[in-house]
């Protein structure tokens, strides 16, 4: 018990430091799964900076494990598909946008499981079942997490372009702003695949051009003001 109060007490001290990017490479004197049960523990910290750091820790920490075992870092995906389904009981926060970030820095899984993300956001059944996340925070987390996979790999993010674009007429202003950020990486595929669809995203962007509404979003390692209009402009400046 004293030893994983010590692996706590670390993970905590890293994700707290301002140089805590450089730090993140103390994680590995432990085994990645002893650095799991922590980082849950951090996505429900109260100060917010250490939230969004253990998210991008998630994704290094999963990485390594999956180095060591596969079938052990897609159990662990399944934990989150478990921990976002009603019935387990969980409010599953940050678990969308750990998901996210784990998909943009391992390849594998990013491939296995890009649907089954894209699937939180999806109003109708899919193939990954009907998995509509009613909660709108949570939502926001896979806006997010699918933006930060299309940063990374746009082809993975590619099959959520249709629903981001209906996530632009959200009531919520995070979600428009997140949608707006997500679908930028994505466009320039849109536009060579299918120019119609892409022009009316397009519009879509620039009818939110003016829109005021603060938005925050996490990117490089900074939780960076913004508005969902300036959003909106940045994703049709590619």
């Amino acid at each position: 018990m004293g030893k994983l109060r010590a692996v706590r007490k670390q993970v905590v001290a890293i994700l707290a430091a301002p140089d805590w990017q450089e730090q993140l490479a103390g994680l590995e004197e432990f085994p990645p799964k002893a650095v799991v049960g922590p980082l849950y523990a951090c996505l429900l910290d109260a100060d917010e900076a250490i939230r969004w750091r253990a998210v991008t820790a998630f994704g290094a920490t999963v990485a390594r494990l999956a180095a060591v075992s596969m079938e052990e870092a897609r159990g662990l995906m399944r934990q989150f598909m478990w921990r976002l389904n009603e019935e387990s009981g969980n409010i599953a926060w940050g678990i969308p946008e750990a998901f996210g970030e784990i998909l943009a820095v391992q390849p594998e899984l990013g491939k296995e499981f890009h649907r089954v993300l894209a699937s939180y956001i999806r109003e109708r059944p899919c193939e990954s079942g009907d998995n509509y996340l009613e909660l709108c925070p949570l939502r926001r987390g896979v806006y997010w997490g699918l933006g930060r996979l299309a940063q990374a790999r746009p082809d993975l993010a590619l099959p959520a372009f249709n629903d981001l674009a209906l996530a632009l007429d959200a009531d919520d202003a995070p979600s428009r702003g997140l949608a707006a950020w997500a679908l930028g990486p994505l466009l320039p595929i849109a536009m060579a695949r299918a120019p119609e669809l892409a022009g009316a995203v397009r519009a879509k962007l620039e009818a939110l051009g003016n829109d005021s509404a603060p938005v925050e979003v996490f990117n490089q390692g900074a939780l960076r003001p913004a508005t969902v209009g300036a959003l909106a402009r940045q994703a049709l400046a590619g």
